[in-house]
């Protein structure tokens, strides 16, 4: 009898396929700014509600790590402490999540603070500044460089120290053809990082300026694993090189988060409108390739269906240059596909935290980064309110996640920017859909019209209207998205109507079937 009930073979590889590790019926869909983080990886979590214990403390956790991180900036005498906290926080880690749910206590959130300000002491204090010298050698391109009027801004790394270069003329040239982990050689004068952008400059690892008199022509490509993601983002833009310069812009800025060749105006309007998060790589972009290459891991055992699952997210964190938004959504992935290969799926917002705090254990200056501040916000936004919210709003056009991700946003958008545009309700719903089409199926297709040129016409032209309609889409919206105080009325009309919505759904009488 158990022979008989159990569900034949075939059926399982459908719903695997149908279900990759880490990818959510909402991320299938494509819903909320970052692909329906709002619904619980296990579906036996949902109905423990959504301030169910232990998502409740494991959030709150990683908020006293991150925010005893912030303050270990300050304190400088524990900054020789690291490996010590970061061995007493694995083994507490592992302690507290080593049984079928978390089991979170006083003593957890105790070690999660220490943790969390010594590597906030030693990302700031446990570096020593550096001298003025002349410094030549082997650079490795770290960022892809960037041409802001005549001049070209790159980072280079020179015997593990990384320098922020601003070139012009000759050398400039040369660099501007060089892309992220190539090696080239190197003549110039080292120094420390000094001006407005020092401390921007500290958040990214960059300690340095280098002001360079020679740059080598020759030039290698660097490690097997950069030289695939630089070749798979040559054959890419190869593929679709047709389109109009500013849609191919913003189609690589979709696709893998490259805006370097998008226009000022068109930079200027994604953010007056609320769309910029589209040419930021997020749970989205994982997501869609997950979805992408569904057939492939639906017919592969737990084992190889996790290396290949984690070999994709490595592949597509140098394809995306590691910003901040990818290593979150990346790793996130990872941390489902391990849960699933360990039979111990985890609910949604304790593998966010768990997340969060894992990165700023391996990174502490991810406390500072702003891009990492507002994926996370989005993320929890999604995961904690998108639900409660598509009982007041509804769940059709993508409202809910949309209202969700802008507020776990706010804070730092207003901390940052001051202003959170209120059309972005608009613009939001209209684009979603469309850039997610794009995100999805325009890297397999720009990488087939890369591979075999006559295709590469078809690929440009039938890219051309979708990301013509984002681009349309942001440059309405940002005509007619208002500012300051009627911006400020917009929020309070919106409140409003949540507000109303949310007391008639209480209201509403309960319908009794007979």
């Amino acid at each position: 009898m158990a022979i008989a009930m159990r569900p034949p073979r075939r059926r399982i590889a459908r719903r695997v396929a149908n279900n990759p590790p880490g990818i959510t019926g909402h991320e299938r869909r494509g819903e909320g700014t970052d692909a329906g983080m709002g619904q619980s990886y296990d579906p036996s979590t949902r109905a423990t509600g959504h301030l169910s214990g232990p998502s409740l403390m494991i959030t709150l956790a990683a908020a006293v790590m991150w925010l005893m991180t912030i303050l270990g900036e300050h304190v400088s005498e524990v900054a020789h402490l690291r490996l010590l906290a970061l061995i007493v926080g694995l083994v507490t880690g592992a302690v507290v999540f080593s049984g079928r749910q978390a089991r979170v206590s006083i003593g957890f959130f105790i070690i999660c603070g220490i943790v969390g300000l010594v590597g906030g002491s030693s990302a700031w204090n446990g570096v020593d500044e550096l001298a003025s010298v002349p410094c030549s050698g082997d650079a490795i391109v770290r960022t892809d460089p960037t041409q802001i009027g005549n001049a070209v801004i790159s980072v280079l790394e020179i015997e593990n120290i990384r320098y922020r270069a601003i070139t012009h003329g000759r050398l400039a040239w040369r660099l501007k053809e060089r892309m992220a982990g190539e090696h080239v050689f190197v003549v110039g004068n080292c120094g420390p990082s000094v001006g407005r952008y020092q401390r921007f400059d500290h958040v990214n690892h960059i300690r340095g300026r280098i002001v360079l008199s020679e740059v080598s022509e020759k030039f290698s490509d660097g490690s097997l694993y950069m030289r695939a993601a630089n070749r798979t983002r040559k054959t890419m833009i190869r593929g679709v090189r047709h389109m109009p310069d500013q849609l191919r812009a913003l189609f690589t800025g979709l696709v893998i988060g490259d805006d370097r060749e998008q226009s000022r105006e068109m930079v200027n309007e994604f953010r007056a409108s609320g769309l910029s998060h589209l040419c930021a790589v997020s749970g989205q972009n994982v997501a869609y390739l997950l979805a992408v290459m569904s057939p492939l891991l639906g017919r592969l055992r737990r084992v190889p269906r996790w290396c290949v699952t984690l070999f994709l997210l490595l592949w597509f964190v140098a394809l995306a240059r590691g910003e901040p938004s990818v290593l979150r959504a990346a790793f996130m992935a990872g941390v489902v596909a391990t849960n699933s290969l360990r039979g111990k799926p985890m609910n949604a917002r304790s593998v966010i935290a768990l997340t969060a705090m894992m990165l700023l254990v391996v990174d502490p200056l991810l406390a500072w980064s702003i891009g990492f501040a507002l994926s996370v916000g989005a993320t929890l936004g999604l995961a904690w309110l998108s639900h409660p919210l598509q009982k007041i709003v509804g769940s059709r056009g993508g409202m809910a996640s949309t209202i969700a991700a802008l507020v776990g946003t706010m804070p730092v958008s207003f901390a940052v920017f001051g202003h959170v545009p209120v059309v972005s309700l608009i613009a939001n719903p209209l684009s979603l859909a469309v850039a997610g089409a794009v995100m999805m199926i325009g890297l397999p297709l720009a990488i087939l019209g890369g591979i075999w040129s006559p295709l590469a016409v078809v690929v440009s032209w039938l890219m051309v209207p979708p990301v013509a309609w984002v681009a349309g889409v942001a440059a309405v919206c940002s005509q007619i998205s208002p500012t300051g105080w009627w911006n400020l009325c917009g929020w309070l009309v919106v409140v409003g109507v949540i507000a109303v919505r949310m007391r008639n759904s209480v209201n509403r009488p309960t319908s009794v079937a007979g």
